[in-house]
């Protein structure tokens, strides 16, 4: 079903051709019968161009269409009672605007050099009948505008056309890297699991081993505490010794895990940290986290540690029954915002606390302001390049 926008570039089209054919019939002043006969012709030419709407454009008989548009105009003039009827002649110049617009390129070529032709053929004529110097300037005169009109359309769809590609290409090259930064995430994520899976393994293969180990000898150390005190003790102490190994074997696990998913538990200790502090002291936390938690580690490190420090100053300075906790990740920075209900104050010192946030932010070459009215609210934010870079 067309476009019911596109039906107004038809319905003006028809008005024109509509108001030009009564200009020509005015100067006309044609008997019944020719005067029926041109009104049954253009009859045929609107309904050729109302058909135009409900064909497809990119199909051949969009093309035969224009064709039959040239037949019927040169009907038109051949049965024009003046040599050339310049209302009737312009019909040509519009059909030719509209091939070049509509049509794709090649066939637009054509359909345009057939209606310079067509348009032609009366002024041929008039030469013919009489051979002058005014009516050959007339000929060459409209077949340069005709020419004009052609080669300026079909530069204009040109331009139009790259135009469209160049849009096009730019759309499904950022499609393109939407697609590759969700591929890029998602082998991220996949990798995480994969090293957690690994991790995992390496706690069932050694960790386990050594539980198992050290299940046996104090088991066969309980059995000869009594029987032999001697072998009793060595194996305690080699039962010491494989618990250490143990323990050395947990702390090295929890601290792969802690630097392979630092961006998938920043979240998660903030959460946590907001949640202890509630229960510890008794104020409310509203906590909103927006964005993707960032995999910069010290990123991550300095902002847990600026929600700590700016909530431990609420209970601590400002007697507050409520913190709103605001972190905003962008991709090349994090913006942070802390603000309480406590008393305020007019002026403040800083202290080692406030110190400490300043330091933090500075080391990511961020901006931190604290503002003690209606309440303490701390605003800020680091950059995330800054770390990656040094």
């Amino acid at each position: 079903m067309p476009d019911n926008k596109k039906i107004y570039p038809y319905i003006l089209k028809l008005l024109i051709f509509t108001i030009l054919f009564i200009a020509a019939l005015y100067f006309e002043n044609a008997q019944q019968q020719r005067l029926l006969v041109l009104i049954s012709v253009f009859l045929l030419f609107a309904a050729n161009n109302v058909a135009k709407y409900f064909v497809n454009k990119e199909s051949r008989l969009y093309c035969v269409l224009f064709i039959a548009d040239l037949a019927l105009i040169y009907l038109l003039e051949h049965n024009s009672r003046l040599l050339i009827n310049y209302f009737l002649h312009s019909f040509y110049i519009i059909i030719l605007l509209e091939a070049s617009i509509t049509l794709e390129m090649k066939n637009g070529i054509i359909i345009g050099i057939a209606t310079i032709i067509t348009s032609m053929i009366k002024f041929i004529y008039l030469i013919y009948f009489k051979f002058n110097l005014s009516n050959i300037s007339q000929l060459v005169f409209f077949f340069i505008i005709n020419v004009l009109i052609l080669t300026v359309a079909l530069f204009a769809r040109y331009n139009k056309q790259e135009r469209d590609k160049k849009e096009i290409l730019y759309k499904e090259l950022l499609d393109a890297n939407k697609k590759l930064k969700e591929y890029t995430d998602e082998v991220r994520r996949l990798s995480v699991v994969e090293e957690r899976n690994r991790i995992a393994r390496d706690i069932h293969d050694s960790l386990g081993h050594n539980m198992t180990a050290l299940i046996m000898q104090l088991q066969m150390a309980e059995h000869y505490l009594k029987t032999d005190y001697s072998k009793s003790q060595e194996l305690l102490e080699s039962s010491v010794k494989t618990a250490k190994d143990s323990l050395a074997g947990i702390r090295e696990v929890v601290k792969t895990l802690r630097n392979a998913d630092a961006s998938l538990s920043a979240s998660g200790a903030i959460k946590a940290l907001a949640e202890e502090f509630s229960e510890k002291t008794g104020i409310e936390t509203e906590l909103n986290i927006n964005g993707k938690i960032t995999d910069n580690t010290k990123a991550a490190e300095a902002i847990y540690h600026i929600v700590q420090e700016g909530m431990t100053n609420a209970a601590r300075h400002g007697h507050a029954t409520k913190i709103w906790l605001e972190l905003d990740y962008r991709d090349d920075s994090v913006i942070f915002s802390i603000k309480d209900n406590g008393t305020g104050a007019v002026s403040f010192a800083e202290g080692y606390g406030i110190r400490g946030i300043r330091e933090r932010v500075r080391a990511f070459n961020g901006s931190v302001e604290f503002k003690p009215e209606n309440g303490f609210a701390i605003n800020g934010f680091i950059l995330l390049k800054a770390q990656e870079d040094l």
